[in-house]
């Protein structure tokens, strides 16, 4: 009990502080960009309407006071069929210091008053002890709505020290056995997310990490439900994707002993030819992950949650939370910097992507579904594609299209060139525009830098960049079609207060709206630029699209000017000098 009383006493956890200032966004009326929206209607009166129309709206609804986009509190006295099946549950979360872990945890302490503990599973990582661990995770603006309205809630949370990379799961025999004496139950979201995680790590972590729950599990007397967080890309080698189990490319047995029979060297060269027709170790192993929860705990009350794409909070607790720059998120910060000014993606293709948080309330509600069900499906595990491009699909074109709109109004300040981005479908022609568009100019930098006397940096930064895109290249330039009739029945069955609760609706998400809030929380939470400089980086922003105009025309005037002289010399050699030579080149 050593963890929870030190996680208990120390830190201050139940001290409120003020939301992030940066939540709150001017009004064109508060500063400069009235004007621009002026100029720019003179200009061009569509364009110029449309965006500073969409600039008035935007603003008031994102700098609206929190409590009206949130979703309401739950009174202590309430009871719904969901919430009386957390009642005096004790819950297992692993993973819960990620991402997705985190906003489950906020969302189960702040939406299920009545849930008696979450046990999580953490592990020390880059010096850290897990006490120092969970005191930042708890110290992130995520957890301000909480602090405020329920005072205690930290005692709720016991730490168990452990690491799902592990034999046992790294688990002491005396923490095993509070699992296994209080556990109700389980929300596997441990994973290692990485596309490009070296094979062995990904397989300790997303098969065996997996297998080793899953044995827990079974010592567990009194389990109502284990969820298992996959992805809705696990078997992204089919073009068709429904809510049920497929062959993985080999069994969670055989690879964990390929991994611990071969050396690393050995391992990184067949990974490829392990891959086959998965794209990444991360699909390929959330694959594995999924035949050993079919095989190992076929006889658990057991479901497989697969969300896709995740971004940013919608509205709980707070709109626009993110605390990473994985996927489509990296890629807009890149373009919203000036950095990344090509890709390759086909932007007719759906993207399929959803809130963390509406993915957060379908997996809460999933645990509930699958008791259900396991009283009646004659012990069939469900699975849950939770996915978008069903109800509400949004092509990767208008993503980025929306994004950059929204830009003008929500810049941010270390831009360092216009917003702007060229698709290009085919592989070749990307490689021949990142040349131009981001080689070129990098090199030339990077020999200014070092005639300054001063490292060279672009070329580095584009290497880098340019591996990330390729990497979530394959997701931007393929098309899939889902299958989410679970989720969708899940939804039917929840009655209008587990829905007003949990609400995973997706088919009511203002993905205008969602995307300019979700750009605000990435300038707020993850670039922690200064709100008070909203109005001076909108004037940048103006400033680099200026530039960038007169960059085209400075380069159009170059590229014409050796075209005037060669036309000029051609008519002189042909004798035509007398008439055009005199009046259109002389």
């Amino acid at each position: 009990m050593a963890h929870m009383d030190t996680v208990c006493n120390g830190g201050g956890y139940a001290t409120l502080r003020k939301l992030p200032d940066a939540m709150l966004v001017m009004t064109p009326e508060a500063h400069a960009s009235e004007t621009n929206c002026r100029e720019r209607k003179r200009g061009n009166e569509t364009k110029g309407t449309l965006l500073c129309n969409g600039y008035s709206q935007l603003t008031s609804e994102v700098r609206a006071p929190l409590s009206s986009v949130e979703s309401p509190s739950v009174p202590i006295d309430r009871s719904t069929a969901i919430l009386e099946f957390y009642r005096d549950a004790n819950v297992l979360i692993t993973g819960g210091t990620g991402f997705m872990g985190k906003v489950l945890m906020e969302k189960l302490l702040r939406s299920c008053p009545h849930l008696r503990n979450i046990y999580l599973l953490v592990r020390k990582k880059k010096g850290k002890d897990v006490d120092t661990r969970i005191q930042e995770v708890f110290e992130d603006p995520l957890f301000e709505r909480l602090k405020a309205e329920q005072h205690g809630f930290r005692e709720k949370v016991l730490i168990i020290e452990g690491d799902c990379s592990e034999p046992g799961l790294g688990l002491s025999p005396g923490d095993r056995q509070r699992i296994v004496e209080h556990i109700d139950v389980v929300f596997h979201v441990a994973a290692t997310v990485r596309f490009d995680e070296k094979l062995p790590v990904a397989v300790a972590i997303n098969v065996a990490g997996t297998r080793e729950l899953l044995l827990l599990c079974y010592d567990c007397p009194k389990i109502k439900a284990v969820v298992h967080v996959s992805t809705a890309y696990s078997h992204c080698n089919l073009s068709d994707i429904d809510e049920e189990f497929y062959d993985p490319p080999i069994t969670g047995d055989r690879i964990i002993s390929v991994v611990e029979s071969l050396d690393e060297d050995t391992l990184t060269t067949i990974t490829p030819m392990l891959l086959r027709a998965w794209p990444n170790t991360y699909a390929y192993t959330k694959a594995i992950a999924e035949d050993t929860v079919r095989t190992v705990g076929k006889d658990l009350p057991i479901g497989v949650f697969r969300p896709s794409i995740i971004l940013c909070t919608r509205s709980e607790p707070v709109p626009g939370w993110i605390d990473n720059l994985y996927g489509p998120t990296g890629a807009v910060v890149a373009v919203g910097l000036g950095m990344l000014r090509t890709m390759h993606i086909n932007g007719k293709f759906v993207g399929d992507m959803v809130p963390c948080d509406m993915a957060v309330s379908a997996l809460v509600a999933s645990a509930w579904d699958i008791q259900q069900r396991r009283r009646s499906d004659n012990g069939v595990i469900p699975i849950y594609n939770y996915v978008s491009s069903c109800e509400n699909p949004i092509s990767w074109g208008n993503y980025i299209h929306k994004n950059i709109e929204h830009s003008w109004q929500v810049p941010f300040e270390k831009s360092v060139w216009m917003v702007t981005l060229t698709e290009a479908h085919m592989h070749f022609l990307y490689r021949i525009y990142a040349l131009f568009i981001h080689l070129l100019p990098a090199f030339a930098i990077d020999i200014v830098l070092f005639g300054l006397g001063r490292k060279p940096r672009m070329m580095k930064t584009y290497e880098k960049l340019h591996k990330f895109t390729g990497v979530i290249s394959y997701f931007c330039t393929r098309q899939w079609k889902f299958s989410n009739q679970n989720v969708k029945r899940m939804w039917s069955e929840m009655s209008e207060e587990d829905r007003e609760i949990f609400d995973f609706n997706i088919g009511n998400l203002n993905w205008d709206k969602y995307l300019g809030e979700g750009l605000m929380g990435v300038r707020t939470f993850v670039l922690k630029d200064d709100p008070k400089k909203l109005p001076e980086a909108i004037k940048k922003r103006y400033r680099l699209y200026w530039l960038h105009q007169c960059l085209k025309f400075t380069l159009v005037c170059l590229f014409l000017w050796p075209c005037w002289l060669t036309a000029r010399y051609f008519f002189r050699l042909v004798g035509g000098t007398a008439t055009v030579g005199k009046k259109f080149i002389l």
